[in-house]
């Protein structure tokens, strides 16, 4: 019955809406992200409506299971156990992470924190390998999950691995970490990302150049932009902005579409009127 979960649905009157369908991921994993609502039945299902054929449920082995729990493992059971099959959530809140994995049968839940931190690390990048220098993303101030990163990345053979890197949760490298799902993913092809594992994979690059990186740690999404071999188009470096404020001409965005200009400018690629810039390492 496992094989025939390609699909599944989050189901019940904890989910907003009633339902939404999880995201997969490779290894026939299963995610849901966002919010779920206390006292409310949760159920997973492989189809989006209850009667249809084949509908099968996950059903958790412990009576009274949690949404929030450790590998917590399951059978696939019919329609008729679906009221058996309820997982348990402890609150309300819009930071439910929950991954199911159909081949190990287990389903883990989190609380997701916010990291406060993320870098860019590698032999592509102008730090190296070099422990404490890992080049940071900037937060979006709108998207406390989100982080961008706008810079170089070519073949550099004065360090180990010259194509290839990933990210940090810290500038060091450990705890936090992420990594594609199979060694040397072209970073312009790769979606998702997968936080912690134990292979060391590595993301790689296919073109030498300027690139811009946005990364969900909350979504484990990744979404690269191959902006050229040199400065991006027209831009240019500069030491600051004459931005006005109260210009319309002269509002800052950056490469998301977010009106930035109003904000400390960090390391990076921005837009203004119609034109590209950009803020050089060590700008204060």
């Amino acid at each position: 019955m496992a094989q025939d979960m390609s699909h599944i649905w989050a189901v019940g009157t904890a989910v907003p809406e009633g339902i939404q369908e999880l995201t997969p991921f490779p290894n026939k994993q299963f995610k849901y992200t966002g919010r779920l609502i206390e006292g409310g039945t949760l159920a997973f299902r492989n189809k989006e409506e209850s009667t249809a054929t084949g509908v099968r449920y996950l059903k958790p082995t412990y009576e009274d299971a949690y949404a929030v729990t450790n590998a917590t493992p399951f059978t696939i059971a019919a329609a008729r156990d679906s009221l058996a099959s309820l997982w348990t959530v402890p609150l309300t809140e819009d930071i439910y992470r929950i991954t199911i994995d159909i081949n190990a049968k287990t389903l883990t839940g989190e609380l997701f924190r916010p990291w406060n931190e993320l870098f860019i690390v590698g032999g592509a990048t102008e730090c190296g390998w070099v422990t404490y220098t890992f080049l940071p993303f900037t937060r979006d101030e709108d998207e406390v999950c989100a982080w961008d990163w706008t810079g170089e990345l070519r073949e550099r053979q004065e360090f180990g691995e010259p194509r290839r890197f990933k990210f940090e949760g810290q500038n060091a490298w450990e705890p936090k970490v992420l990594h594609p799902y199979s060694s040397d993913e072209d970073i312009l092809q790769s979606t998702q990302l997968l936080t912690g594992g134990s292979a060391d994979n590595k993301w790689s690059i296919t073109k030498e150049g300027f690139y811009h990186i946005r990364v969900d740690v909350f979504r484990e999404t990744v979404k690269a932009e191959y902006l050229g071999a040199n400065l991006p188009g027209d831009a240019t470096a500069i030491e600051a902005t004459d931005a006005e404020p109260n210009s319309t001409s002269n509002r800052i965005y950056n490469l998301s579409g977010q009106d930035v200009t109003s904000r400390k400018l960090s390391r990076g690629l921005y837009i203004q009127g119609g034109k590209k810039f950009i803020i050089p390492q060590g700008h204060k």
